[in-house]
């Protein structure tokens, strides 16, 4: 009696045991989540192939819900599916079929889409205006009937034996490609929205480019004209790039064979506008009177060639520069005699009027504002670098 009950107990152990491992096994492969808080919500799509029971809901690439049934009403295809708690859909919010792999399986992927719907709750039905069905590939198959129709047999199983031929011993690399046009295809199916709003601005811009096709049509013909103008001359524009050329080359033998020449001009260049800079002054004075200094001499000479010479002032000095004696011609002696002069930074100017005037400071009038602009024009300001 005690070997069956010890029999027996083991019998009872094992028999849970296995009971908790199918269990287990059970919850996994049906991908029940125990312990976990759901509501459920339906959606309306016009074709739900592919999607069974226990497939997967997602969300930004994240398992959210399962799907908990399919059903058809009015010709529609309903699937029922239940989402986490924390997962909270709006009115706005966008259900999609997606592919899951190349065999045809699929998953839900959900949109939260954008702010300003009204909250789902437990129960309600996502419209068919905000589904979007995946592709079915049995359609794109039967439209290509017609062409595999018109392909011939013979020359099909020749490309076919060639295919084979080509990928012999290169399972493994086509399992690898497969994968990773599932991953692909997974990818583009959760860039949906993005995909479509690229499709919209494309469209746009196209409409934008079609509203402007008198434009782009004349441009096209504005350098259809211009391309056939250039090629009347395009002698000319060989022999202008030819001689273009040849006068760059004489240029540049010309500064290579005379560069120390060159060099030494714009060094004496340097020197004598650094004279200049460090004369300014001076040769401002000089030149503002140059034409009073001439204006007799010119008003004297332009008689003959002879200068009538008056003496206005003696002065008598010593050695040491003390002045001795002067005399001088009286005013009433002048009054028939030369213009006055007035001051132009300490130098003799001309002016009109007859008025001996003094001037302080930079030379006034227009003559002595062009000399200034003319000086600091030449030497820099005074910089000469």
């Amino acid at each position: 009696m005690k070997g069956r009950g010890r029999t027996m107990a083991k019998v009872v152990a094992f028999v849970l045991a296995s009971a908790v491992f199918t269990l287990g096994l059970a919850v996994k492969i049906g991908n029940i989540q125990l312990f976990s808080h759901k509501y459920g919500l339906s959606a309306v799509f016009s074709d739900a192939s592919g999607v069974f029971k226990g497939d997967d809901v997602k969300l930004a690439g994240v398992d959210v819900g399962r799907v908990s049934g399919t059903e058809i009403q009015d010709g529609k295809a309903v699937v029922h599916f239940t989402l986490d708690d924390n997962v909270k859909l709006t009115t706005n919010s966008i259900v999609a079929i997606r592919w899951r792999n190349v065999l045809g399986l699929r998953f839900l992927y959900v949109y939260p889409g954008p702010a300003g719907g009204q909250p789902l709750n437990a129960g309600d039905t996502v419209p068919i205006s905000h589904t979007q069905d995946a592709g079915d590939i049995g359609q794109f198959l039967n439209e290509l009937g017609p062409i595999l129709q018109a392909i011939n047999p013979n020359e099909a199983n020749a490309f076919l034996d060639s295919v084979n031929n080509a990928l012999g011993g290169s399972e493994v690399a086509i399992r690898s490609l497969l994968d990773n046009a599932a991953v692909l295809s997974s990818s583009l199916g959760s860039k949906d929205k993005e995909i479509g709003d690229l499709v919209q601005n494309s469209a746009k811009v196209m409409a934008a480019y079609a509203s402007q096709s008198g434009n782009l049509g004349t441009i096209l013909d504005d350098l259809n004209t211009l391309g056939g103008k250039l090629s009347g001359i395009n002698g000319q524009i060989d022999s202008l790039i030819t001689n273009f050329a040849d006068v760059q080359n004489q240029l540049n033998h010309i500064l290579v064979k005379n560069r120390s020449n060159i060099d030494a001009t714009l060094s004496g260049l340097k020197s004598v506008t650094g004279i200049l800079a460090a004369n300014k002054g001076n040769l401002e004075q000089t030149l503002c009177s140059l034409p009073t200094g001439l204006a007799p001499y010119y008003a004297t000479s332009s008689w003959g060639q002879w200068f009538n010479v008056r003496v206005v002032q003696v002065v008598f000095k010593d050695n040491s520069g003390r002045q001795i004696s002067s005399a001088q011609e009286q005013p009433q002696q002048r009054a028939n005699g030369p213009q006055q002069v007035v001051t132009c930074n300490g130098a003799p100017s001309l002016q009109g009027g007859g008025t001996a005037q003094a001037a302080s400071g930079s030379p006034s009038g227009p003559s002595a504002s062009g000399l200034t602009t003319f000086l600091d024009s030449v030497t820099g300001d005074g910089r000469v670098g």
